[in-house]
């Protein structure tokens, strides 16, 4: 009865707490290094979540949302501006973690709370289920009778079809009849403006031939509310990253300033004002982003302000010239992003490549979109990026470098009239004589040496966006493109790595700060896994060794209080989480060259991706995945896997960027922007799939004891060959069938006999794939 008085149960709790201190330093892991176990703050981690954009201006107001008597980890101290932190020694008076900022619940769309318990009699229950007897299904489904686990059980789920009655109708008739300009820009040439950046903002023509801050008709409208049904992100979060969840587009206001909809009657769309229409073919886009970026050349550092002149050149510089070319401009920062130098600054320059090749087939979807990348991105900043594309010239014999003529000729015929001059060709043909240790220059396992050579012959640029012919953004580009990358630079760098490879679903996990708080406790209190990264970790047994690019902390681990890393750009900011393979079965774990002397794939007819390949110093070889190879790239992380490749080593294209960051020691940020997913997944099924961190049995499949901290890294891993099917219905998976389906009904197009008759309005949402987008195609 002792502890129903309140001064005996302080007393005892006072006694057994000293008890099992006692008992820890007398433990092993007392004499441990003692960073692995820093107490980490009780908080959450975002960029403050972003007013709704304001109508008087029509940009989004940047101030942060106060937190009311919320004090996590002991820290109240609160930012007072998106992406403007103060980054010097630690101490109490230092800006707080990012994720302080961030309300303690998910938006409207966003949370969910579930409590997640059984689990094991819960995925008995689960398995017991009719399954279809399909002949050609993959995984079979014949294959999991018997088994504890079945990656084909969603698809019996039911398909959310809240996505298609969710439209412009739905909207309240105020919000359907006034669409407004969405024009998520900084506050261009205001006095704060100015006393951050370089030169004067100064608004660009468009191909209507009228300066964009003039002309509505080429400006993407949004609609000021979402209708009340759409259904709830299952992962990531609108607000975690500071994206705008609460407005919504259709595809007259999305893309009609792009010539969708010129075949339409303005009559016959209700509350739209169809814009002037535009003799596309006439358009040149790259001479648009040349006079744009002379306009407001004073804005960048004095070796960016020219026009691009596209190189031509397969030869590799000298040693001085790569350096010189690699060297990261000074004083440059991204929008949103700030440096530690003093006084203004110019505005870093990003390269978007849209990857294409010669021979494939621009639908008149993919050209809408293009258009709608360069307006946006590079005319409407005043320069801030410039779109190109990419393409391979998969003939390796043909002498395009050679031969201006012939190079010429291939655009002409490879590349819509519009778009041939921001073409840039390219050719395998280069990498024998750049890497010819590698021993392999296939783009299919090498995608990148095509960037690192873009960016050696093309040094005016900070970063380079890769991205695919096939992913859409519904929203505002510029909106989706800075916003994320806010969100990178605002990052401490102190257990990032371990942060990026868990997915945040906010069904499962409830509010963000709550999420955070238990991944850092699962994470420090892990014991089967290395301490948290914290600086460069090279292979010890590299030949050559590696000499990392990257910064030394400033401090010990435990000196830290979240602060290194804070404003300071990513080096990879990659769309989907960032793992470990080695204890998965993921298929491309082990392609890995010349790690090993002389140790690579040996592709053969009969073994043409050399499945059987590996090597048992790949145990301890630590590296890095991610699914899609869309993301962002730093010139410095370029240097990096350039150099790597200089040496021979390499990995598949989706290990490489971020293994080199891992060994380099440079900044790597997920950005867990909202994905959605076509069905209604129970909140225990998705935190099995999804959150898996266990071994395995052998026999059934089931999962056996939960690794702590090694989210997706394990024999239950959903990048498994098998189980990597149930992401088939997720909005942005390369694999997924959901997004070619989701768009099309968007566009307002055929599917499988079901056409949208009303107009979806649907918030800012990546799509990837989506490929062979011609209205007449309908299977999916």
């Amino acid at each position: 009865m002792i502890v129903r008085s309140p001064s005996r149960f302080a007393l005892v709790l006072f006694v057994a707490v000293v008890g099992v201190v006692a008992v820890w330093q007398r433990s092993p892991w007392a004499r441990a290094r003692a960073y692995v176990y820093q107490r980490v703050p009780v908080a959450a981690f975002a960029v403050p979540k972003q007013n709704p954009m304001s109508i008087k201006d029509g940009r989004l107001n940047a101030s942060t949302t106060r937190l009311e008597g919320l004090l996590l980890g002991g820290i109240s101290t609160l930012r007072s501006e998106v992406g403007v932190l103060d980054v010097k020694k630690a101490d109490e008076t230092a800006a707080p973690p990012p994720w302080e900022t961030l309300e303690g619940k998910g938006s409207r769309l966003d949370y969910e709370d579930v409590r997640v318990g059984e689990e094991k009699k819960y995925m008995d229950e689960m398995m017991d289920w009719s399954r279809p007897s399909g002949v050609g299904h993959w995984p079979p489904f014949e294959d999991y009778v018997n088994k504890d686990y079945d990656p084909n059980r969603w698809e019996e789920f039911e398909y959310d079809h809240r996505f298609y009655t969710a439209g412009h109708h739905r909207l309240s008739p105020h919000s359907a009849s006034n669409p407004t300009p969405y024009l998520p820009f900084p506050a261009y040439n205001s006095p704060s403006w100015r006393e951050t950046w370089h030169g004067t903002y100064t608004p660009c023509t468009g191909p209507r031939g009228l300066p964009l801050n003039a002309s509505a008709d080429d400006t993407v409208h949004s609609y000021p509310s979402i209708p009340a049904s759409f259904p709830k992100v299952f992962a990531g979060a609108y607000d975690v990253v500071g994206l705008n969840g609460s407005v919504c587009f259709d595809r007259y206001s999305r893309y009609g300033a792009y010539g969708f909809g010129d075949d339409k009657a303005p009559s016959d769309v209700l509350h739209w004002q169809a814009p002037q229409p535009v003799r596309w073919e006439h358009v040149d886009w790259a001479a648009l982003q040349d006079a744009c970026l002379v306009r407001n050349a004073g804005r960048y550092a004095p070796g960016a302000r020219a026009a691009t002149v596209k190189s031509r050149s397969r030869t590799l510089p000298d040693d001085a010239t790569v350096e010189a070319a690699f060297k990261m401009s000074t004083g440059t920062a991204g929008p949103g992003e700030h440096t530690e130098a003093e006084g203004k600054k110019f505005l870093a320059r990003t390269a978007v490549l849209i990857r294409a090749w010669t021979g494939y087939v621009y639908e008149a979807n993919d050209v809408v979109a293009i258009r709608a990348m360069v307006s946006e991105l590079s005319l409407a900043s005043g320069g801030e990026y410039e779109v190109f594309l990419l393409v391979h010239v998969k003939d390796g014999t043909l002498d395009v470098f050679g031969n201006a003529t012939l190079y010429e000729e291939v655009v002409r015929e490879n590349v819509p009239r519009e778009l041939r001059g921001i073409a840039v060709l390219w050719s395998e043909s280069v990498f024998p004589e750049w890497y010819p240790d590698v021993g392999d220059w296939q783009v299919y396992w090498h995608q990148f040496m095509c960037l690192q050579w873009f960016s050696l012959n093309h040094p005016q640029f900070d970063y380079i966006w890769n991205w695919e012919t096939d992913a859409r953004y519904t929203g505002h580009h510029y909106d989706f493109f800075t916003t994320v990358s806010r969100f990178a630079a605002a990052q401490p760098r102190k257990l990032l790595w371990e942060r990026n490879k868990r997915f945040y679903l906010p069904s499962v996990h409830g509010p963000y700060p709550t999420f955070i708080s238990s991944t850092h406790a699962a994470i420090l209190n892990a014991t089967a896994h290395s301490p948290p990264i914290w600086g460069p970790r090279p292979w010890p047994h590299a030949i050559p060794p590696q000499i990392p690019l990257g910064p030394t902390p400033p401090t010990p681990f435990a000196e830290d209080n979240f602060h290194w890393g804070v404003s300071h750009p990513a080096d990879l900011l990659t769309l989907l989480p960032l793992w470990d393979p080695r204890h998965t079965t993921w298929s491309y774990r082990d392609k890995i060259w010349n790690y090993v002397p002389s140790v690579r794939p040996q592709f053969t007819a009969t073994d043409p991706a050399a499945d059987a390949f590996t090597h048992p110093a790949f145990a301890d070889l630590d590296r890095r995945a991610y699914i899609n190879t869309v993301a962002r790239f730093s010139k410095t992380l370029l240097h990096a896997m350039h150099v790597e490749n200089r040496a021979g080593r390499a990995m598949q294209a989706e290990m490489w960027p971020s293994t080199v960051a891992l060994q380099h020691g440079l900044k790597a940020v997920y950005a867990p922007h909202p994905v959605f997913a076509d069905r209604h997944w129970p909140a225990p099924y998705a935190a099995a799939v999804f959150d898996a961190a266990a071994d395995v049995d052998s026999e059934r499949g089931g999962p056996l004891d939960r690794v702590r901290g090694a989210w997706t890294e394990r024999g239950d891993s959903p990048y498994n060959r098998d189980r990597e099917a149930q992401f088939a219905g997720w909005s942005w998976y390369f694999a997924s069938r959901f997004p070619r389906t989701l768009y099309r009904r968007w566009l307002g197009w055929e599917v499988a006999r079901q056409e949208e008759e009303r107009r979806m309005c649907m918030p800012g949402m990546l799509l990837h794939p989506v490929k062979g987008m011609a209205e007449e195609r309908v299977k999916i």
